[in-house]
């Protein structure tokens, strides 16, 4: 079992509460692809990449039944395995274990994308097969005007200046692939100090097995460019506290895709107009947030301030591998703390882990039983699907936040089911929040942003 194939299989044996060994037995069952001709076939190449981030697909019948078959839109299923039938139009999406309502029109690039993520959590969860899954409800239904998009704004540019996209992960390439539906024009600096391990190819959509220990800045800008005419995408191999000091002053606007609580109050501790978050919770929820400077309301560190579990998981992570928790809080190894983790885990090369984050060693060493913690569980990572849904969720909250049309600055989706509009909210400040709460700040926020505020 390759190193990406055992992320999942930890997933879903947490999900399921059973050995990896089963779960890896269940994530190797074969879904075939059964796709009507013309755009809808291209449309099923997508679903199939998706979900062949988690389990087996093909597109081409073999001599024995899969064990599900994915029938979409008006055409005949080739084989007698379980099906799940699927359709999408211009307005909407649907997916059932029966036969489906023939859907008219061909929708645009962003909502093929979100049917691509609301049709992959049915096929993954019907192939599974298991009570332990959270509740995918069926039959599937997809508005898109669920998704919240102004009025006209698919049809309009985009101009993001000279942006940011803090981290390089799987957030990252999913924001990058349902963006690409939209024309945008600018920068955009994709900082992130780390490289590419084997465990994240099972969700980074635009990684390949030859992209291991390669800069995960510099691969995503260079695999994700071709799908941006007018976006150039400048990879820089830093953190972000490192980029704005050599940057000289706050960017403007910032996609923050870190999987860190920490990290993201230190980002709004920068004091950035624009910020724009999407994040992922294990496999059962995604979370988007988005704020404008001045504001009255909640900013990122009030979303993620700090929690009492924070502290457990960093204490487990330093206890693991030998290291002070204030190494941890840190974020990143350095080459000193490198080389205590190697006294206590001797197989480990010092070298190659400096500059890895220590969520990211502490999950390899899970997966490897190498630790095994109670907060193990927290850094587990997403199935392809619902960081692709974060992807398709920040893309939609970047069009409301620049036609202005974000009256909302919170919303918590299931990824495996349909978002909801009335789940949107407008979440306030956090007394305690440190950022919010500290008056020193509002003077630096007015001199940084206040006359683009009353423009």
């Amino acid at each position: 079992m390759n190193k990406a194939t055992q992320q999942n299989a930890m997933m879903l044996a947490s999900l399921l509460g059973v050995g990896e060994a089963e779960a890896g037995e269940r994530l190797a069952r074969t879904v075939l692809i059964t796709a009507a001709p013309g755009w809808k076939s291209g449309w099923a190449v997508e679903v199939g990449e998706l979900i062949g981030r988690t389990v087996q697909v093909s597109h081409q019948q073999e001599p024995t039944d899969p064990d599900l078959e994915l029938v979409i839109g008006d055409v005949t299923p080739r084989t007698s395995a379980r099906r799940v039938y699927a359709d999408l139009g211009s307005e909407g999406a649907a997916a059932s274990l029966e036969p489906v309502a023939k859907l008219a029109g061909e929708p645009h690039g962003l909502y093929a994308a979100a049917a691509a993520c609301a049709v992959s959590a049915v096929v993954v969860h019907a192939v599974i097969d298991a009570a332990d899954l959270p509740q995918a409800r069926l039959p599937m239904r997809l508005d898109y005007a669920q998704l919240g998009v102004p009025n006209g704004a698919l049809d309009l540019r985009v101009d993001v200046g000279h942006a940011v996209m803090a981290g390089a992960g799987a957030v990252a390439h999913a924001f990058l692939k349902a963006a690409r539906h939209i024309d945008i024009h600018g920068d955009l600096a994709i900082v992130d100090p780390k490289v590419v391990q084997g465990g994240i190819l099972n969700r980074c959509l635009y990684l390949e097995d030859n992209d291991v220990d390669r800069q995960k800045a510099e691969v995503l800008a260079e695999r994700a460019q071709r799908d941006f005419p007018h976006l150039r995408l400048l990879p820089f191999v830093t953190d972000f506290k490192a980029y704005v000091r050599q940057l000289g002053h706050p960017p403007e606007t910032v996609f923050v895709t870190v999987d860190s609580r920490l990290v993201r109050r230190s980002i709004q501790l920068e004091v950035p107009r624009r910020i724009i978050d999407a994040s992922t919770t294990d496999a059962s929820g995604v979370i988007v947030h988005s704020n404008v400077l001045p504001t009255q309301h909640a900013c990122l560190a009030c979303i993620y301030r700090h929690v009492p579990e924070e502290h457990a998981r960093e204490r487990s992570i330093a206890e693991g591998l030998g290291v002070d928790l204030a190494d941890v809080q840190a974020g990143l190894i350095t080459a000193e703390v490198a080389r205590r983790i190697v006294r206590t885990h001797k197989s480990i090369d010092g070298d190659a882990i400096v500059g890895l984050a220590f969520d990211s060693l502490f999950r390899q060493l899970c997966s490897e039983q190498a630790l095994a913690t109670p907060e193990g569980r927290q850094v587990l990572a997403p199935f392809a699907f619902v960081s692709a849904w974060a992807g398709v969720m920040m893309a939609v909250e970047m069009l409301r936040s620049f036609a202005g049309a974000a009256k909302t600055n919170y919303w918590s989706v299931d990824p495996w089911n349909t978002p909801k509009a009335r789940g949107r909210m407008l979440r306030q400040r956090h007394p305690e929040c440190q950022f919010c709460s500290k008056p020193e700040y509002e003077p630096i926020i007015q001199s940084l942003w206040g006359e683009l505020a009353e423009a």
